[in-house]
């Protein structure tokens, strides 16, 4: 029984290398919203989060960001839509100040999963060059960020369990 949970709290802690969704170090409270037309970001929970580009007539950039708590995978789903035609909308993700997706008018979906080092600068942002004629929206889930992993000392702890009960 006792090496049981012995496994179980080893699994536990293995499994603690990306933070699900938006919760822990990569709560919404953690990230910072920047807008400058008119746009909209709006966390879903801790399940996603959406991003609406302005449509007030001022063109520019809505963007939510956070630095990566750690080194490893930041991943996601996304989809993304717009009413406006041709390539005045815009939307993805952003690594280190980098934009990336561009889908423009052309609605799409897919899935993310690039490394990044801790400290590095990610999120996602939607753009407008003309804010009219209908926003953009990007919508975020499955997301996955990079945590720390388990302290020494808490791993160290266990292998002392481990060597007790063996000795028994």
């Amino acid at each position: 029984m006792r090496q049981a949970i012995a496994i179980l709290a080893v699994a536990g802690l293995a499994g603690a290398a990306s933070a699900n969704d938006f919760t822990g170090a990569y709560d919404p409270a953690n990230w910072t919203v920047a807008d400058v037309a008119g746009g909209s970001v709006v966390f879903n929970g801790n399940t996603g989060v959406t991003l609406t580009s302005g449509d007030i007539g001022l063109a520019g950039d809505t963007t939510v960001t956070i630095a990566a708590a750690a080194t490893g995978t930041f991943s996601f789903d996304w989809s993304y839509s717009s009413g406006d035609s041709g390539d005045f909308d815009s939307g993805g993700y952003i690594h280190n100040g980098q934009f990336f997706l561009g889908q423009n008018d052309t609605p799409g979906s897919g899935s993310v999963a690039i490394a990044v080092n801790a400290g590095d600068t990610i999120g996602w942002y939607v753009n407008t060059l003309d804010g009219a004629f209908g926003p953009g929206t990007l919508a975020v889930t499955n997301f996955r960020g990079p945590i720390p992993a388990p302290g020494a000392a808490a791993l160290l702890g266990l292998g002392g369990l481990a060597l007790v009960r063996r000795r028994r």
